[in-house]
């Protein structure tokens, strides 16, 4: 059975950051109203701290969210689903609450008073802009393993 942990291990690594703060960026995005306002308001000053902070976040964070993964994808090898998406779809809120268990954790390690107000703000919010996304972010990972 193969492991989400391969995604870690020399160039695949690079190549998934790349891909998933793609998929952050153009998901921030397409945000609209109010939320969609300060959720780009929240992204752009992070940036201003740190202009690579998406995928340097990512980089950091990606481990232990291939961990909180690694259960769905054995599961999902073992239904012999060919879209990892699909499968997850209609397990997206379970799965966005494991990433964003991920994410507070490292949020708990912001030295920048400002960035952790902005991700404080947006927090509570994070899972009903992440969980229709889950099963683009599940695909981005069953491409990288194939």
């Amino acid at each position: 059975m193969t492991d989400l942990s391969q995604l870690l291990v020399g160039e695949s690594r690079s190549a998934v950051v790349a891909d998933l703060a793609a998929f952050v960026e153009h998901t921030v995005s397409e945000q609209s109203g109010i939320t969609g306002m300060a959720l780009k308001g929240g992204v752009g000053a992070a940036k201003k701290v740190k202009a690579s902070i998406v995928p340097s976040g990512i980089n950091r964070m990606l481990p232990e969210m291939l961990g909180e993964m690694q259960p769905y994808w054995e599961q999902f090898l073992a239904s012999g689903q060919e879209d990892f998406g699909q499968y997850l779809n209609p397990k997206a809120g379970e799965v966005s609450d494991a990433i964003l268990r991920v994410a507070d954790k490292h949020a708990e390690t912001i030295n920048v008073p400002a960035l952790q107000k902005v991700y404080q703000s947006l927090r509570g919010r994070a899972g009903k802009i992440m969980s229709p996304h889950v099963p683009e972010l599940a695909r981005i990972l069953q491409r990288h393993m194939s």
